[in-house]
């Protein structure tokens, strides 16, 4: 099979909380104009036209896929307005299960009822969706091509943990796609790779994106995603801090409105509205994501947001009072109106629903422009489809009035076009700031005068000292892309069939033992040994050779190469 750098074709997936899309473009395609990517025409909601669709599973009761994004939603609220609705699985927005956690390969995770499946399967699902739905727009321009012709690129968050990472190129293999076929891509480099190819008239900027040092600022429907890069002489990028964020995209703008309406009616009302009226819930959903993209910074107009009557009927029989004494009696007595099927905000009350999700985003800039190796930069790259709200771009003007902010027009698709970029030039990326500290647990001779008597263990007649953490990579060392960094391992005792070497993380520079209090364990490789009664020593390699940090070992006494799989989950 030829490797996934000799394909004549790239294809990526975008798999965002919100939503998800793919694009793809041939190599002679990308030889002649790299900016020419194919994405998918347009999803059609009815309401809303988008590139992407919605990221959301269904599932039949015998937990087999159904359906995905609109489609999903449209065949859900159907089956809700019949009441058949109940034993069917529905997962939205569940990409966020992988956020910030050390994932477990069985992870659970409920639909909208609380009903159970692998995370693995649903995440398979979707992937597998979107793959298919690629393979048939390839079919419909006759090109013959199939799964195993194509180089695919998934697109991860860069605040994501190496489990997370791994996670999602195992759903990937779960949706069919060939492991050696796949390339994990950094959503923020991915997007910073594609404005470099941009013409001055594509980028909503005071001029062209030529700055040598630059702060990329990825807004998307769950994360922020920020990183910084510098830019080389030979057009190379280098990464020179490491990603950072938190989960302030626009889906916390979302949980905001949830917040009020529950300030207003009250959460046990909410539930019984959302449980018993799915397509209406949907409607209200649906109908608010467009009025959170079209608000303006200066509009003093009411927002009329359509809520269906259902909530005001239920509200009624539930409380036994009128629902305008409740929106008196709420906090919003003089800024909401509610009127049948409409609830008129006051503009100001409606951005006020952004400012959580704005100041965590704007503090976070502002301490990491006091940073060594960030101080002084005045070049932001805003990209991802929560960079289009106009509030955002407003309040990063204001924070930041020295700043250069360039946001490229259809910021929502700039991630997924440049991870076929990506694909197609991996090596423009030639270093990364690692996260976090790299280590491995070893039992060296044990020192009285600096190993605590704790951790004296007796290992075939000799004193050890356990869970010493041997360090291979620092935080915030910067890391070439491919360079190995290396170590060698002694076995420790006699006839050792197998060496266990346990991987360890941790945010502090100088972990002393694996037992410290930051130090968390991320993965294993279990390398095998030769059956012999003398010391084998084992090399270890550790790298980032793509984007996920690759660990390799091999036993050396007898030349012979031992296959080790690295495990973070």
């Amino acid at each position: 099979m030829q490797s996934k750098k000799q394909k004549v074709i790239v294809a990526a997936i975008d798999f965002g909380t919100t939503y998800s899309g793919y694009a793809f473009s041939f190599k002679h395609e990308y030889d002649k104009d790299p900016t020419k990517i194919s994405t998918n025409q347009a999803w059609n909601s009815g309401s809303l036209v988008s590139f992407k669709q919605p990221t959301c599973v269904l599932c039949n009761p015998k937990r087999e896929f159904d359906s995905f994004g609109y489609e999903a939603e449209n065949k859900y609220t159907s089956l809700a307005e019949d009441k058949d609705h109940k034993k069917w699985y529905f997962f939205r927005r569940f990409k966020m299960v992988l956020h910030e956690k050390q994932i477990k390969r069985g992870i659970e995770i409920e639909d909208d009822k609380g009903l159970k499946m692998p995370a693995i399967q649903v995440f398979g699902m979707a992937i597998r969706h979107l793959k298919n739905h690629l393979l048939e727009t390839l079919e419909t321009r006759g090109t013959g091509l199939k799964a195993d012709d194509i180089h695919w690129i998934l697109t991860v968050p860069a605040i994501w943990t190496d489990s997370a990472k791994q996670f999602m190129r195992e759903a990937a293999t779960e949706a069919g796609i060939d492991g050696g076929l796949l390339t994990i891509a950094l959503e923020p480099e991915a997007a910073a790779m594609f404005c470099q190819l941009l013409s001055t008239d594509q980028l909503s900027s005071m001029g062209k994106f030529d700055e040598k040092k630059y702060m990329v600022i990825d807004l998307g429907g769950g994360t922020a995603d920020i990183t910084v890069h510098e830019k080389q002489p030979d057009g190379t990028i280098k990464e020179v801090h490491k990603a950072s964020g938190g989960a302030w995209g626009g889906t916390k703008v979302d949980e905001e409105f949830n917040q009020m309406i529950i300030k207003i009616i009250g959460a046990p009302t909410l539930k019984t509205f959302c449980d018993e009226n799915k397509a209406d819930h949907m409607d209200l959903l649906r109908d608010f994501e467009i009025k959170k993209r079209s608000i303006e910074t200066n509009t003093n107009q009411k927002i009329n947001v359509k809520v269906p009557v259902a909530i005001k009927e239920t509200y009624e029989s539930k409380a036994g009072e009128k629902m305008e004494d409740a929106v008196a009696q709420s906090p919003y007595g003089t800024k909401i109106e509610w009127k049948g099927d409409k609830m008129r905000l006051d503009a100001d009350l409606f951005r006020s629903l952004f400012q959580n999700s704005i100041r965590n985003i704007t503090e976070h800039i502002a301490n990491l422009l006091e940073k060594p190796g960030v101080k002084g930069i005045t070049t932001f790259l805003m990209v991802g489809g929560y960079s289009e709200c106009h509030l955002i771009q407003d309040a990063m003007k204001k924070a930041f009035p020295k700043a250069k902010i360039i946001i490229p027009s259809e910021a929502g698709l700039v991630v997924l076009k440049g991870a076929v970029i990506f694909g197609h030039k991996p090596q423009l990326i030639t270093s990364r700031i690692a996260k976090y500290t790299y280590g491995i647990n070893i039992s060296p001779p044990f020192d009285p005068n600096k190993h605590p008597q704790n951790k004296r263990v007796s290992v075939d007649g000799s004193d050890r000292c356990k869970d010493v953490f041997k360090k291979y990579i620092e935080a915030g060392q910067s890391v070439k892309i491919g360079e190995a960094i290396t170590g060698k391992h002694v076995t420790i005792k006699s006839n050792q069939k197998e060496m266990l070497l346990k991987i360890y993380a941790s945010p502090d520079k100088n972990p002393i033992l694996v037992t410290d209090p930051n130090c968390e364990m991320v993965g294993r490789v279990g390398v095998k040994l030769p059956d012999t009664t003398n010391n084998i020593r084992v090399d270890v390699k550790m790298m980032f050779g793509e984007t996920e940090l690759m660990v390799e070992a091999e036993e050396e006494t007898l030349k012979a190469k031992f296959v080790a799989y690295f495990d973070f989950l």
